[in-house]
């Protein structure tokens, strides 16, 4: 008789907030698909079997914020993803071709989709016309990128250069992210009154909600509840959040002066001078970190050895700033609206290359804290991220769907497995798998095939915000 499946995972804790499911069983596995869960499936039809007892099924991690470009985290936050759990993950910069590249040359077998930036290296302007945006956004999907992303808070735009990339971005059928900041407010909670603003109802992804919350208008709480009340009044935007202490950002200084609008912030904050020699000073006294590579992975330093790396690299480098509040981050990944749906939508690391991919490990502890249930957990770091990504086939555990699996080991707190399509990419820590397989739309096919690698079609106009998902999907 034929092999029924090639892999079968038996006596795990089975979490699919999708349906519903939280009990002790098995899953099917066969030609990278789900085909069956259920108790006590016939292993003597199988390839193999993997006994996980103790231990938890999920939907395949889905990180909606990472870096793994050669600008930002580059090549090593694609192992220190998949070591985390992550079998899916959208890149929040790019560009695309180094995205791609890294995946090709460095992968660890994940799946990840990419998004454009309007940056500094396209010798921006703070308005923009309606053709430089038509054609900036119709070259990032020919590229194979989902869509774009407004970096406000570091790089600004005019109020209405940034208007006109949402509207444009639904226009041409392209996923569109934004962390908040225009020239006119800030990386703050008043840019994100204003990002809302001026969405005017177009759908878009609101990126880290963290971000807004740290204090800098008002007390670091009442921005929070005020910021969960403007997502709650914004159904059309959809929003993550990471459960960490550390922000990411941009070291690089030019004739004296720091590049990025967040890290003049952060130094504001941190009582430094918003220039290179502050920055220097923030290095110095620990304030600071700066990302290196070591082993492999990228790691962060601070004194006198991150000043001097900094120094040697010509001050382009990543930062990160201790900067989120534990409070705010628990609020934020816990808050629900009155009918029972996470206001904020995803949990996220915005890490990859940054070393913080802390997700599964943090929400792990919120559920012991008593803070998330089990299946709520699951939802946060898989399905509701698989909804407002628009990834049909990821994001449950349902028969005919990707076999994209991440297993976590409750008592240990981390990931002990991580499945990809049916092919293990991790085993308790050790990346084992290569390559990855690249997500992109109907628009970026042609320069994708060029890559040979395998690659899924998603559909932007597919990604549900809150106001579009039937409540009956809640557990």
């Amino acid at each position: 008789m034929a092999d029924r499946y090639s892999l079968v995972l038996k006596g795990g804790r089975i979490l699919d907030p999708r349906n519903g499911l939280d009990f002790v069983g098995d899953v099917g596995i066969f030609q990278g698909k789900i085909v069956e869960v259920g108790r006590n499936l016939d292993t003597s039809h199988a390839l193999d079997a993997v006994d996980l007892s103790g231990k938890w099924v999920l939907p395949g991690v889905i990180d909606p914020h990472v870096h793994v470009s050669s600008w930002i985290g580059d090549y090593p936050g694609l192992r220190m993803m998949a070591s985390e759990g992550v079998i899916t993950a959208l890149d929040m910069a790019g560009p695309p071709e180094s995205v791609f590249a890294n995946v090709k040359d460095h992968g660890s077998g994940m799946h990840i989709a990419c998004l454009d930036a309007f940056t500094l290296g396209d010798k921006q302007k703070e308005s923009l016309t309606h053709g430089e945006i038509e054609k900036r956004i119709a070259i990032a999907m020919e590229k194979g990128a989902i869509g774009v992303k407004i970096l406000g808070g570091h790089y600004p735009l005019s109020p209405e250069a940034t208007a006109r990339i949402i509207r444009e971005a639904r226009k041409q059928g392209a996923y569109v992210a934004f962390h908040a900041g225009t020239t006119r407010k800030g990386s703050n909670l008043e840019g994100m009154q204003e990002a809302i603003q001026l969405s005017d109802g177009n759908p878009f992804h609101l990126a880290h909600i963290n971000s807004y919350c740290r204090g800098y208008v008002k007390d670091p709480l009442l921005e929070t509840f005020e910021a969960l009340q403007l997502l709650k009044d914004a159904p059309h935007v959809w929003s993550e959040s990471y459960v960490n202490v550390f922000n990411g950002t941009s070291g690089k200084c030019v004739q004296g002066m720091i590049q990025s609008h967040v890290t003049r912030t952060c130094c504001r904050v941190g009582g430094y001078a918003e220039d290179e020699n502050g920055l220097g000073q923030a290095i110095r006294e620990g304030f600071a970190f700066v990302t290196v590579l070591k082993g492999g992975i990228n790691t962060l330093i601070t004194g006198e050895e991150g000043y001097r790396y900094w120094r040697e690299r010509g001050t382009d480098v990543t930062l990160s700033f201790p900067v989120n509040l534990l409070p705010v981050q628990i609020h934020l990944a816990s808050a629900k609206d009155s009918e029972g749906a996470f206001i904020v939508d995803a949990f996220s690391t915005d890490g990859g290359g940054i070393p913080r991919n802390t997700m599964v490990r943090h929400a792990l502890d919120l559920v012991r804290l008593g803070v998330l249930t089990p299946l709520e957990m699951a939802r946060k770091l898989s399905t509701r991220t698989a909804e407002m990504l628009g990834l049909k086939s990821k994001g449950t555990l349902s028969a005919g769907f990707d076999a994209d699996i991440t297993v976590v080991d409750p008592q240990a707190g981390k990931a002990s497995l991580g499945i990809a399509c049916g092919r293990i990419i991790m085993v308790e820590g050790r990346v084992v798998g290569r390559g990855g397989t690249l997500i992109t739309t109907e628009k970026g096919v042609s320069k994708v095939k060029e890559w040979g690698l395998p690659y899924q079609v998603m559909d932007p106009a597919e990604a549900l915000p809150r106001k579009a998902l039937s409540r009956k999907r809640e557990p």
